[in-house]
């Protein structure tokens, strides 16, 4: 009789490639920003937070919230590293936590708006205060589109930054020539961060929710 086969040896399962832990994207995580919790002493604010952190590093903007955590941003990550350092350790008398900040530091305003809010004028037709304040404020720069309101504020969108500053330094805090604006008003000039584009984009928002509720109804 010919000789049985031998049976063929089952293949042992192959083991499940193992997923290795993905990890986390920082996104928007500033390095040279810090996140604090349970910080608290008698006379905070962001003077004294700035002074008290000073040993870690240069402390370039604090953001206070609800006295209960503050956000610190520092001039180079060195800084943010050190501070993170004193994470459940006491430090002005209290046990406190510090991790790093998830969003970076908005951008200053001061540095890179082009356009300015123009508050506390008169409320006459806005067709009028356009030309008006654009014949004013056009002397600190070309002034590319004057935007006013029935509240009497209105923003002036400027080619550049630097005609932006010449209009907060010369205008902020003063009385517009009375020639124009003969109400005798002290204005607010501030920066601004709206652009021509960002204000499309928000028309073309408006525009589509607009539509939709229409398509709705249809």
């Amino acid at each position: 009789m010919p000789g049985k086969k031998a049976a063929a040896k089952k293949s042992a399962p192959k083991k499940a490639a193992e997923k290795k832990p993905e990890q986390k994207s920082t996104g928007g995580a500033d390095a040279k920003a810090v996140y604090v919790k349970k910080l608290n002493f008698p006379g905070m604010n962001v003077e004294t937070v700035t002074a008290a952190f000073k040993q870690c590093g240069e402390v370039k903007a604090v953001n206070l919230r609800r006295g209960k955590y503050c956000i610190l941003y520092f001039k180079d990550a060195a800084g943010a590293s050190k501070a993170k350092d004193l994470n459940g350790k006491q430090f002005k008398g209290q046990l406190i936590t510090v991790e790093a900040a998830k969003k970076k530091q908005a951008a200053d305003r001061s540095e890179t708006a082009k356009t300015v809010f123009v508050g506390n004028l008169s409320r006459n037709k806005k067709s009028e205060d356009r030309l008006r304040l654009g014949k004013v404020f056009g002397d600190c720069g070309t002034v590319k589109k004057v935007k006013t309101y029935k509240t009497g504020h209105a923003f002036v969108y400027y080619a550049d930054h630097a005609a932006a500053a010449k209009a907060v330094a010369k205008y902020d805090n003063t009385i517009l020539p009375e020639k124009e604006f003969p109400h005798k008003r002290t204005v607010t000039v501030k920066f601004s961060v709206r652009t021509k584009e960002i204000d499309a984009k928000k028309e073309a928002a408006r525009k589509a929710r607009i539509a939709a509720k229409k398509a709705k109804k249809n």
